[in-house]
């Protein structure tokens, strides 16, 4: 709108005005670049918008025919500019009417409140002392109350009701949960004594702690007569009462004096009954067959007893651990806070067990352990039965005189050890009672032995058929039932043990009779039959015990030894009975083959005829030597070796004799009328010794 009024008032003033030309150039300059740049402005121009935006308005409020000019444009912007102006002051005119109105009321509001203010300071003034007052008596009521609070709240948490005192010691109040829970209360209080201990007054703290400490000691009395009261009748197989009897133990484990003794006269009850119970198993008053009536099997015997205490063991561990293995954690803080109350309570009782640890740190060193407890109790529940099945088991083995039937017992005894090892996974005075039996027994066992083979090993000598001593084969079958009675069970150490103990020295007997033969042959053939016993028993014992192989290991080399000594033993004496031995010695002196081949044909016809005479019985005079041997495999073995070293010793002179032929140039068979005989007149050596090397085998096979 700015530009286009501009536009048409510069037309009507410069471009008509007849003025000179240099200010007709310049408007022309101006109203051009005016042009320009109303032509080069942009629709989108917010000011050019809005001005042909007013333009198109007032034309349409003129009519189809208004037409304006720039002037009659201006005129009408401008009047209307007035318009407003003046509409604007007179409502600025109301706004300040209406302040004045305004600042009226202020003024009279102001007056009114100074006149308030002078009304309250008068008041106030009047009403001060009554607030101090009434401040002053507020304060003391609420100290009042403060303290009558506190007095409520001392006096409900440290002062017991006669009821609740009553509840708590009086042995004539059974045990209920109201009294757990007064006893809990009663704790807590002579806890929190300490507090009050701490205080400048400590009268009050002193005071209630020893009141309280009465009513502790009471109430732990109590507990502690009601439980023996109820060891005397108790049926452990009621469940309902061993659920309120694990409650009390594990309260009085607070005073663990008073939980110790408990125990001991738990287990001092508990031990007279299964010493009855067992006394009447042995003689059968129970209505059962009685134990003793098989004494006169004395692994029976035992079994049967060991078997009736593994059963009461097992009984009694059932029915003690739902009284005494709960909540571990929750005796052993109990046992803590009671050792720290009771330092006497570390002190060993005398002339009894304690099944508690009685170490100053035991307690605060290690968790407690309630299977240990547990299987220290059955251990002193059994003292007695333990003590009676010590005595019988000692007097049956004393009986026996038996050691096979000895260490039978003794491996029955070594079962139970572990059996009741794995069940109480404790060491208790049940597994001392079987271990000092088997010591005893194992002892018996040693002087059994000792004593029979004292007695026979002086008297060991060779029999006159030179078989195994009847004293070995007794203890060898003895050796062997203890073997397979015992089983894999046996370790290597046990083995060695065992061996040493029933055969080292009578083995050391055999060989001393055997050195005292004065005949070589029958000293090593004897030798030969006690260690092919020997070995027997222990090939029949090595399926049930796996360790026997190192013992028949060290036999059965010691046999081969003794087999090569006979081997070589025959093969010597053949030799020299055949007189291949005396051929061949003097024919290794003559290295000379002349000399060698002279002698050969001097010494080969009588050595043919001595040949001949061992050849027809050799092999029968062989086997009738070794006729006393007990393993005819073994016999056999050694002829058959004896006969084939033979035979290569009688190959080896065979050779000798080819090789002196062959030196003098008479090598085979001399023909009636040949050439040779006639120019030499020399015989073969082959036809003075005729026999040949497959004839002997022949002959002696």
């Amino acid at each position: 709108m700015t530009a286009s009024s501009t536009f048409v008032q510069d037309d009507r003033d410069g471009l008509l005005s007849p003025e000179g030309d240099g200010s007709s150039v310049r408007r022309a300059n101006a109203l051009s670049a005016r042009i320009s740049t109303v032509l080069s402005t942009s629709y989108a121009d917010t000011e050019i918008r809005q001005a042909l935006r007013l333009f198109e308005l007032r034309q349409t409020q003129g009519g189809s025919n208004a037409s304006y000019g720039s002037s009659d444009l201006k005129a009408l912007a401008e009047k209307e500019v007035v318009d407003s102006n003046a509409q604007v002051v007179d409502d600025f005119g109301h706004v300040a009417a209406q302040l004045r109105r305004v600042g009226s009321l202020l003024a009279k509001l102001n007056d009114t409140c100074d006149s308030m203010r002078l009304h309250i300071l008068a008041a106030k003034q009047e009403s001060n002392p009554v607030l101090e007052e009434a401040s002053t008596l507020l304060h003391r009521r609420q100290e009042s109350s403060s303290r009558e609070q506190l007095l409520q709240a001392f006096q409900k948490h440290f002062i017991l009701s006669n009821e609740d005192v009553n509840l708590l010691t009086s042995s004539a109040q059974p045990l209920t949960e109201d009294f757990y829970t007064i006893l809990t209360r009663v704790k807590r209080i002579h806890k929190d004594c300490e507090i009050l201990l701490g205080q400048e007054n400590q009268r009050l703290g002193l005071e209630l702690m020893e009141q309280t400490t009465r009513h502790l000691d009471a109430a732990y009395k109590k507990l502690y007569t009601w439980l023996q009261r109820e060891f005397k009748g108790i049926d452990l197989e009621d469940p309902h009462i061993s659920g309120n009897i694990r409650r009390a133990l594990r309260t009085l484990a607070e005073r663990p004096t008073l939980f110790q003794n408990c125990l001991d006269f738990f287990a001092q009850a508990r031990e007279v009954t299964l010493s009855e119970s067992f006394q009447a198993a042995l003689t059968g008053s129970g209505g059962r067959q009685a134990i003793e009536f098989s004494t006169h099997d004395p692994l029976r015997y035992v079994g049967d007893m060991l078997a009736w205490v593994h059963s009461a063991a097992v009984s009694e561990k059932e029915a003690l651990e739902g009284l005494f293995v709960s909540d571990d954690d929750d005796v052993y803080n109990r046992l803590r806070d009671g050792r720290a109350s009771e330092p006497w309570a570390r002190m060993p009782a005398q002339g009894r067990p304690n099944i508690l640890p009685q170490d100053e740190n035991a307690i605060d060193d290690e968790q407690f352990d309630g299977r240990k407890a547990l299987a220290n109790l059955i251990g002193r529940n059994m003292a007695s039965v333990c003590q009676t099945l010590r005595q019988r088991i000692d007097l049956a083995i004393r009986n026996s005189g038996n050691p096979v039937l000895t260490y039978k017992v003794y491996n029955l005894l070594l079962f139970y050890d572990n059996m009741f090892s794995k069940l109480l996974q404790s060491e208790t005075s049940l597994n001392s009672t079987l271990q000092e039996l088997q010591r005893s027994t194992m002892e018996m066992f040693e002087t059994t032995v000792e004593q029979e083979i004292s007695s026979s090993v002086a008297s060991v000598a060779a029999e006159a058929d030179l078989s195994a001593p009847p004293v070995l084969q007794t203890v060898l079958k003895q050796f062997t039932d203890i073997c397979r009675s015992r089983g894999p069970q046996m370790d290597e150490r046990e083995l060695e043990h065992l061996f040493s103990t029933m055969l080292a020295r009578l083995l050391d007997g055999c060989a001393e009779a055997a050195v005292r033969l004065q005949d070589l042959q029958a000293r090593n053939v004897f030798k030969a039959n006690y260690l092919f016993t020997l070995r027997s028993s222990l090939n029949s014992a090595l399926s049930h015990v796996p360790y026997v192989s190192i013992p028949l290991g060290k036999v059965t080399q010691e046999l081969s030894t003794t087999q090569e000594t006979l081997t070589s033993s025959l093969t010597t004496t053949l030799l020299d009975e055949s007189g291949v031995n005396a051929l061949l010695q003097e024919a290794d002196t003559r290295p000379d083959p002349t000399d060698r081949w002279t002698w050969f044909r001097e010494s080969l016809p009588e050595a043919g005829l001595v040949l001949n005479d061992f050849l027809a019985s050799g092999f029968m005079d062989a086997q009738d030597a070794f006729a006393k041997l007990s393993d005819k495999s073994l016999a056999k073995d050694i002829v058959t070796e004896a006969m084939e070293r033979f035979c290569g010793e009688f190959d080896e002179l065979e050779g000798m004799i080819a090789a002196a032929d062959q030196s003098e140039g008479t090598n085979g068979p001399v023909n009636e009328g040949s050439d040779n005989d006639e120019a030499s007149g020399q015989v073969p050596l082959r036809d003075l010794y005729p026999r040949t090397g497959s004839e002997v085998r022949a002959l002696l096979s």
